[in-house]
């Protein structure tokens, strides 16, 4: 069997902290993995930055419930569930993801978890270390057939491990893997996939 390992944002739907710096009006809380490899030292800066601004978790969950996935992601994600399951595998926090999670359908999600406490994000639990990586070799160890869809540099950890490609990545992340096969729209990948 098949199964389709995908990343949540910027390749389903938006980058939530993005959406979040950007609804805030905070710039800093804008930056993601495309601009900071290191996910410790990214998250370090969001958790100053949510401080300093007075942002609480209360906040952020109630704008979060109002983002929605890109147009045709969901349908996109159905129109191949006759020959793939599929797995959302993100950087993200279950706190943040599932609320936009929810409304592509009932898909598992593997993510971190924050640590919450007195309405603030103080921390965060990582589920391991190299989580995309980790995910496709369990999988394979299952003797599932990975597929892998991302857009960052985060994403290259799970595509190295199977068979995937770049969906929505910007130039300089294409360029950085000229050899990973990339894709602009979810039609076109959709025949590349159907076609494996």
């Amino acid at each position: 069997m098949k199964i389709l390992c995908t990343d949540l944002e910027g390749t389903l739907a938006p980058e939530i902290w993005q959406e979040i710096g950007n609804f805030f009006g905070v710039n800093e809380l804008n930056l993601t993995t495309r601009d900071i490899p290191d996910f410790d030292e990214l998250m370090s800066r969001r958790m100053d930055t949510l401080h300093k601004n007075n942002i609480s978790y209360e906040k952020i969950l109630n704008f979060v419930e109002t983002i929605q996935p890109f147009n045709g992601a969901k349908e996109f994600l159905s129109s191949i569930s006759s020959d793939y399951q599929i797995v959302v595998v993100s950087d993200t926090f279950y706190e943040l993801g599932l609320p936009v999670v929810q409304k592509l359908g009932n898909i598992p999600l593997l993510c971190h978890e924050l640590v919450i406490e007195n309405d603030f994000i103080v921390g965060y639990k990582k589920r391991q270390e190299e989580p995309k990586k980790q995910v496709i070799k369990g999988f394979q160890a299952m003797k599932f057939e990975c597929f892998c869809m991302g857009d960052s540099y985060n994403d290259i950890q799970m595509i190295d491990e199977s068979n995937g490609v770049f969906i929505f990545a910007p130039s300089e992340v294409k360029a950085s893997r000229p050899d990973i096969i990339s894709f602009n729209s979810y039609n076109d990948l959709k025949e590349y996939m159907l076609n494996e």
